[in-house]
């Protein structure tokens, strides 16, 4: 990728990210609120209405299962949003991030007039940082009404790729036996410490998460049906 197609990538991107967070945040928080209905409604018919208590407190008891269930459904369909939506981008921008990185490699050591191995490390994240947020600052440009979102994602981004930068990809430049270092050498050094190393523990403890909230949910769903059934 060049600088114009970068650019464009994590416009549509962060576009996207906006929009998807407001539409699963909906579609994720009705479900929970449907099933914490459905969950009110069979605890009614079967608990309550079988134990045939006293209406008021029937009437109680159901008015705060209820409440309990809703804010519960809730709570588990957003987090479950959240869980999902942060699964699903990182993996989409898995190619961007790889070829973001491979981009500000070139760029900063094309601004050395010939790249030494010797370089200080403050003087390649100095250029690390310029070429960064020259690139941020074109984004916020584009990015219209979204460009402080975008331009505050984006910072971030650029502050984890800094590290792969300055610990990884410099350090596997500084292996090579020769003293020049070519375009192919950099894509070599780009593509060894590759940003998949970076995302795979992350998706991996997401999944898990996932179904911790699915596991905690079902436990406090049934929490109520257990207590009342043993009285």
């Amino acid at each position: 990728m060049n600088k114009q197609q970068i650019i464009d990538f994590w416009i549509i991107f962060f576009k996207d990210l906006l929009i998807s967070t407001f539409k699963n945040i909906f579609i994720f928080g009705v479900a929970g609120f449907s099933f914490g209905l459905l969950s009110s409604y069979l605890f009614n018919i079967q608990v309550l209405d079988i134990a045939e208590w006293n209406i008021w407190l029937e009437t109680a008891i159901l008015t705060i299962v209820c409440g309990g269930y809703l804010g519960l459904g809730i709570l588990h369909g957003w987090i479950a949003c959240c869980l999902h939506l942060l699964e699903k981008k990182m993996r989409e921008a898995l190619s961007g991030l790889q070829e973001l990185l491979d981009w500000l490699t070139r760029e900063v050591i094309g601004r050395f007039p010939k790249f030494q191995k010797n370089i200080p490390k403050h003087e390649l994240a100095q250029k690390y940082d310029q070429v960064g947020n020259e690139l941020r600052q074109k984004l916020k440009q584009r990015g219209g009404l979204s460009g402080f979102f975008v331009g505050l994602m984006f910072g971030v981004i650029l502050k984890v790729l800094r590290f792969f930068f300055l610990d990884d990809v410099v350090d596997e430049l500084h292996r090579k036996e020769k003293e020049e270092i070519t375009s192919a050498d950099i894509e070599h050094a780009v593509r060894r410490v590759g940003t998949e190393v970076m995302i795979a523990p992350i998706t991996d403890s997401i999944f898990l998460f996932q179904i911790a909230n699915i596991v905690i949910g079902l436990v406090l769903f049934a929490l109520p049906f257990g207590l009342l059934w043993l009285i």
